[in-house]
């Protein structure tokens, strides 16, 4: 019935109508996945939101803030746990106590270096929140060859 031509003509249809079948069936996926993309796109958002919320909730927490170089013979207040070091680094000799408590002045000596002596020229101690601390030389002012850094911990 019917010619070559009209079969090679109908094959060619038939042909072109898979093709339009599976370039429909391609759309349908590419607005499956446009609908994640949203969802995606909303949850990356949402997490930017809480991440910076909880940034914000560090920081008012004393959480992450940075190491600071003390100055000796003044009295800080930790407002998290941190870590006091006192190092000798050349020039005058002195004793340089590490003292910490609730009150100000704190009065307990977690620890003294003496540089005069040879013994140890450095101290260290973990400070808790709250608490008051100060690098202590025999008078107050005195110049000294230490120095003091807090390191946060948190």
């Amino acid at each position: 019935m019917f010619g070559t031509r009209d079969e090679a003509l109908y094959a060619r249809v038939l042909e072109l109508e898979g093709r339009v079948e599976r370039l429909t069936g391609l759309l349908g996926k590419l607005s499956d996945d446009e609908e994640r993309y949203a969802r995606l796109h909303e949850l990356a958002e949402r997490a930017d939101g809480a991440l910076l919320s909880l940034e914000g909730r560090a920081a008012a927490a004393g959480i992450g803030e940075p190491r600071f170089q003390a100055t000796l013979d003044t009295i800080y207040r930790a407002r998290t746990f941190g870590y006091v070091a006192v190092y000798f680094v050349g020039g005058r000799t002195a004793r340089v106590r590490l003292l910490v408590g609730p009150e100000s002045p704190p009065t307990v000596s977690v620890g003294c270096a003496d540089s005069s002596s040879d013994l140890n020229s450095y101290i260290g101690g973990v400070v808790r929140p709250g608490e008051f601390w100060t690098a202590s030389t025999p008078r107050p002012g005195q110049k000294t060859g230490f120095e003091c850094v807090f390191t946060p911990l948190f």
